[in-house]
């Protein structure tokens, strides 16, 4: 192994484990072999093979003692050390010294399946597939030992265990790399799947009391090879055909193109598999004379072995390629900031990035940039051991930020433009409206002094009471004119207000009309239901509208107003206004209505009336002005 290697192996034990972003340990190295050289990791490696096969040695020696010291079988086996010069020597002249090669074998793919996978579930899974096939490849040796047919029978039994099992195992590594066994009903499913595969196993062990899976005579001398197949042992084959196919479909459908051409590879060791499978059931000389457990796990292996060289299992093969190809300046640093490993794009790291990192917590992500270096951002990532330091061009992002500035600042510029130019037209139509609400009171000023000024001048002499009744009524007509005058003439002054005509503002001058009215005999109510304020050219049309009625009220007889000023929408309002009298004609068809109704042409507002006997309603639909 070259230098290059080494220092590829001294970052891999440093840098192994990547936290989960979901708060798991998704990818995780095993405790033991962190932070190790590479030389260390291999030599650590071979140790484990090393007892595992100590371990076989040492079930070789004990095997004839299982047989000898048994109490079901010490009238029928004969002395320990004939039975230990029988088991060597037919270990040795007869295929059982194949299987425990391959036992020793599958321990070992065991233990490199725990340091190559990634994933700490999938690694699991995968060290429980090397350890059924160990075992079974001890069971089947125990088997060709055994001395009475029950020991046979139910080692024979056993075989379907690790083939119900195997299977399972693997369908539930698909479901692991399609990322479905985290949902619920995932969960669910899982949970059938080993439910079913408990019940495949016990309705095969209890065979001799039900004869569904084999059906065999066991007084014959010949029963180990004169035996048929029942619906139980195709329940076992379907079970196991579903467990594979599901697997490489699931591995299929959530793969790129380039794993599933491998995953493809894969099916086809396990199709040669199933050629196999049933040429044996069906007694192919060929198949026949081959060990069915054996073929049965080399080709599991070899077929999981394949997944997880070519990346369909993600695991550690190859991870100095992947580091090599990846476009990015990233480099693995000590604790101490010592450089690991480098992308071959990456470049020198500057002082202050040195400086930056020491003054960070470790343990937390952080991204920063540098003076000297202010186009570039850098990130760093926690490891066990060190961290990993990402650097990103950001030279196009900072000139889109300064162009942003930039663009920024003259966008604020138009807009204090605006703001000053909405400031004065707003000025100026205060102005304007100021000026026509100041010609509109003066107007009606006018006409309402020169409607006193008749009056006063056509007022009758005191002769009679008729005529001072005449005289009295004519000059409560001019007090209303007085104050029509002063709530007119106030309205040039509410132009200088702060809140405008309010709810509270406006309800106080309908008390004070209602206070007016009842001096000359008109009895009034009113209610304000407004939301918003409003502007005094607005209110100055509603009290041209509210003094015309008023005045019509003042020829009828008794006469009592009810006033309602209300939003009709956003942007006008609704002034209701009902009187009632005791007269005893449609108050509508009176020359007093007419005078009315032309009023309220010249006021630029829609309106209503409807009248019966002794009744008035007016409705007065106006926009809000000056908003």
């Amino acid at each position: 192994m070259g230098t290059r290697e080494r220092h590829i192996g001294n970052a891999a034990a440093r840098f192994a484990p990547v936290a989960d972003p979901r708060g798991g340990r998704l990818f995780a190295m095993p405790r033991f072999l962190v932070g190790i050289t590479h030389q260390v990791y291999r030599h650590r490696v071979f140790a484990i093979a090393g007892v595992i096969t100590a371990m076989f040695l040492m079930l070789l020696a004990v095997l004839p003692a299982l047989f000898a010291f048994d109490p079901k079988l010490s009238n029928a086996v004969p002395a320990y050390s004939e039975v230990s010069e029988e088991v060597v020597d037919a270990l040795v002249h007869s295929s059982s010294l194949p299987l425990l090669v391959a036992a020793i074998a599958f321990s070992i793919w065991g233990v490199s399946v725990y340091l190559r996978c990634l994933d700490y579930v999938l690694r699991r899974r995968l060290v429980a597939v090397a350890t059924i096939c160990a075992l079974w490849m001890i069971e089947v040796i125990l088997k060709y030992k055994s001395f009475t047919p029950f020991y046979a029978t139910v080692l024979w039994y056993l075989y379907y265990v690790p083939m119900t099992l195997i299977p399972l195992l693997y369908q539930l590594c698909g479901l692991r790399l399609a990322g479905l066994e985290q949902h619920r009903l995932g969960r669910r499913y899982c949970a059938a799947l080993w439910i079913m595969a408990i019940l495949l196993i016990g309705f095969v062990l209890t065979n001799d009391f039900h004869q569904q899976v084999f059906r065999f005579d066991r007084t014959s001398d010949t029963w180990s090879n004169d035996y048929t197949y029942g619906w139980g042992y195709f329940a076992v084959l379907v079970w196991t055909a579903f467990d594979f196919v599901a697997f490489f479909v699931l591995v299929g459908r959530s793969s790129s193109f380039r794993v599933q051409r491998f995953s493809g590879t894969a099916a086809l060791v396990l199709l040669g598999g199933a050629f196999f499978a049933i040429s044996y059931a069906l007694r192919v000389p060929w198949a026949w004379r081959l060990n069915f457990s054996l073929v049965y796990c080399v080709l599991c292996v070899v077929a999981m072995e394949i997944c997880l060289d070519c990346g369909v299992i993600p695991s550690y093969h190859d991870i100095a390629g992947i580091f090599d190809t990846l476009p990015l300046d990233l480099k693995v640093l000590t604790r101490d900031l010592q450089e690991v490993y480098a992308t071959p794009v990456s470049k020198p790291m500057p002082a202050d990035v040195c400086e930056e990192l020491r003054a960070q917590e470790h343990g937390h992500v952080h991204a920063f940039a540098v003076e000297s270096n202010p186009d570039v951002m850098y990130r760093a990532f926690p490891l066990l051991g060190g961290s990993a330091l990402l650097a990103q061009d950001v030279s196009d992002l900072n000139e889109l930020n300064r162009e942003l500035a930039h663009r920024r600042m003259e966008l604020q510029r138009q807009n204090e433009l605006l703001a000053a130019d909405y400031d004065l037209k707003t000025h100026l139509a205060d102005q304007e409206a100021e000026t026509l609400l100041v010609q509109d009171v003066d107007q009606a000023l006018a006409r309402a002094l020169e409607g006193m000024y008749d009056l006063l001048s056509s007022l009758p002499p005191l002769t009679d009471e008729a005529s001072s009744h005449e005289r009295y009524r004519m000059l409560q007509r001019a007090k209303m004119l007085v104050a029509y005058c002063k709530r007119k003439g106030s309205l040039t002054l509410a132009q200088h207000g702060e809140s405008g005509f309010d709810r509270d503002r406006i309800q106080l001058i309908a008390n004070e009309l209602a206070s007016d009215l009842r001096t000359i005999d008109i009895d009034c109510a009113s209610i304000i239901a407004i939301r918003r304020p409003m502007h005094a050219s607005t209110v100055s049309a509603l009290y041209d509208c509210v003094y015309d009625f008023a005045f019509f009220a003042y020829t009828t007889d008794h006469p009592a107003l009810m006033y309602h000023l209300g939003d009709h929408d956003r942007c006008s309002v609704e002034l209701r206004a009902t009187l009632f009298s005791n007269d005893d004609e449609d108050l509508s068809q009176t020359p007093a209505a007419q005078e009315l109704e032309s009023a309220l042409q010249g006021r630029n507002v829609a309106y209503r009336l409807e009248g019966e006997p002794g009744q008035l309603r007016m409705i007065v639909l106006m926009p809000r002005a000056g908003e």
